[in-house]
């Protein structure tokens, strides 16, 4: 059962090519049920591993780097469709790749340390998920992008104000704890 959401987070990122192919070939229905599945997936493997409480360091950057992928490359895509703007993936990118440098230097010299999510950190996730579903329900031809700036302008303020409260946080020693190392 301690592995339940680690597998989750793998499955997550299986279904990424998946998900992508589809996309690709205009298969939009398929594409939006696959990542609704991959949303739904991020939601319930951080649940059952609290529930369980088998939180794992495996686990932590597992589900952080099934995120990244999926959003970032879904983001890319409905660019390269002329959905979103470049500027949005760009946002998301440099926020990423600063958070990334900065776990990288923190755990550089103790192997022991997992990342604890910020509160932001979760609401960007999460209305990142939902700008990406409103561009694929359009592809689907179930919405007009009438409110896509809005949700372009919101998921823009919440990178930033979460990528800047890493920082602050990764200077005050908030973002990490030490755990327990489970085997895998």
């Amino acid at each position: 059962m301690n592995y339940i959401p680690n597998i989750i987070s793998g499955l997550r990122i299986l279904l990424i090519p998946i998900f992508a192919y589809f996309l690709l070939h205009l298969k939009f229905e398929i594409a939006l049920f696959i990542f609704f599945i991959m949303g739904l997936s991020d939601v319930f493997d951080g649940l059952i591993a609290r529930y369980l409480k088998c939180e794992t360091l495996v686990g932590s950057y597992l589900d952080a780097v099934a995120d990244k992928i999926m959003i970032n490359i879904t983001l890319y895509l409905l660019y390269d469709a002329n959905i979103i703007p470049a500027y949005i993936i760009i946002v998301v990118l440099v926020r990423d790749i600063i958070m990334s440098i900065g776990v990288i230097y923190k755990i550089r010299g103790n192997k022991k340390i997992s990342i604890k999510p910020i509160f932001s950190s979760k609401i960007n996730t999460f209305l990142q998920i939902v700008l990406i579903i409103y561009c694929l329900l359009y592809l689907n031809n179930f919405i007009k992008l009438n409110y896509l700036q809005d949700f372009i302008n919101v998921v823009i303020f919440t990178t930033i104000f979460s990528g800047v409260e890493y920082v602050y946080c990764y200077q005050m020693n908030k973002i990490s704890r030490k755990t327990k190392i489970q085997k895998i």
